[in-house]
């Protein structure tokens, strides 16, 4: 049976990310533990191991079974709570180290994003639509603009969009670096609030309304955990440093506690306890409230490990140069890849999508180059 072979997964996984470990020297730390290279590389074996709970979740509600695969069902939350805190960490540092930062920052930071977003969206719609998807005329506009989500996994860079013009705008008007991060906090935890009352999208087939569903708000907390790490990174590293191995001890006690409780949680109430008259809100706030310190300490322990152990190779930062276009394309392949093996599926659905990855991010890249050459010549008119 399929699921027999499905442990090679979890092995190709864990060559991926151990290949080329190096521990620091005793005594020492491994100082660019936070760096973008490295942090980038990370950020390329989540979105390998997303991809693998996306496919686990399209084997689970097949109601087939996934074998050990069943795991990574419910744990794609840390992988996205990973890019969350290292997109705040890298907003905060930038701006902590780079003079003028936010004199730039729309002009550099949003098309990085969107580009990708709509050429993805784009190349989503043709390739549904060439595998049989059928549309009413009226919804073509929604879904080409990207006001309704035809790919729901998109969702992540519309929120990052907001997060990122949130961040600007309070670091903007409020001078006082520690208010701001005060303001900040304030405003993501009121876009959580918002998302989780707004429930779930019933009301379109591609549930991609915005906003609408636990995934737009499980993880967001992490954004404002980057960024308060940023704010406080040498205090923060020289308690862990010269804690390091309660701290690292505590925060994997603290991982294993809040997975447990998460996991209870999502199979006794969970964000989808909810009918026609009863929201569920109850449910909702109970189970964010446990698997949001699970994300954190699972955030914090890779933070920790890291600071002795030296993860990154060429796979990863191949990998991480097209992580974004890999996280929002690979759901064309998970839909209508016409594979039943399910073996043969999980590895044609990588393949496909790391291929089409590659494909958009040269074309992303040669239009952010063009967009930043006109913003250049803008500013330079302006001045002249």
């Amino acid at each position: 049976m399929a699921k027999d072979y499905y442990f090679i997964f979890y092995s190709a996984l864990a060559v991926l990310l151990l290949t080329g470990v190096r521990p620091a020297a005793k005594g020492t730390w491994h100082e660019e533990a936070l760096s973008l290279k490295v942090s980038k590389g990370l950020l390329g074996f989540c979105a390998a191991a997303i991809m693998l709970h996306h496919m686990s979740q399209t084997i689970y509600f097949a109601k087939e079974d996934p074998g050990i695969l069943l795991f990574m069902v419910d744990i794609g939350v840390c992988f996205v709570g990973m890019f969350f805190f290292f997109s705040g960490y890298g907003l905060y540092s930038s701006l902590r180290d780079k003079p003028d930062y936010l004199k730039g920052f729309l002009r550099h930071r949003l098309p990085a994003i969107l580009i990708p977003f709509y050429i993805c969206n784009f190349a989503f719609i043709i390739g549904s639509c060439l595998w049989g998807f059928k549309m009413e005329g009226k919804e073509l506009l929604p879904y080409l603009t990207g006001v309704i989500l035809m790919n729901n996994q998109m969702w992540y860079v519309v929120e990052i969009f907001f997060l990122y013009l949130l961040f600007y705008l309070v670091f903007r008007l409020v001078k006082n670096r520690d208010a701001a991060c005060l303001v900040y906090g304030v405003c993501v935890v009121l876009l959580i609030a918002g998302s989780l009352f707004l429930g779930h999208d019933t009301k379109t087939p591609t549930q991609g309304l915005w906003f609408h569903g636990e995934w737009w708000y499980n993880t967001t907390f992490l954004m404002f955990v980057g960024v308060l790490f940023a704010r406080w990174e040498k205090q923060l590293l020289g308690f862990f440093r010269k804690f390091y191995g309660i701290s690292l001890i505590l925060s994997v006690l603290c991982t294993a506690f809040f997975y447990n409780r998460t996991m209870y949680m999502l199979q006794t109430a969970g964000y989808w306890h909810e009918w026609t008259g009863y929201p569920g809100y109850k449910e909702k706030w109970q189970t964010l409230a446990v698997q949001t310190p699970f994300v954190f300490f699972v955030v914090l322990t890779v933070i920790l490990v890291t600071q002795k152990i030296r993860l990154g190779n060429k796979a990863m930062d191949l990998l991480g140069s097209i992580a974004l276009e890999l996280y929002l394309i690979h759901n064309l392949f998970l839909t209508y890849m016409p594979i039943k093996n399910r073996v043969g599926y999980i590895i044609a659905c990588y393949a496909a999508s790391a291929a089409a990855a590659v494909l958009l991010h040269l074309i992303d890249r040669k239009l952010i180059g063009l967009a930043g050459k006109v913003g250049a010549g803008k500013k330079q008119s302006r001045k002249d």
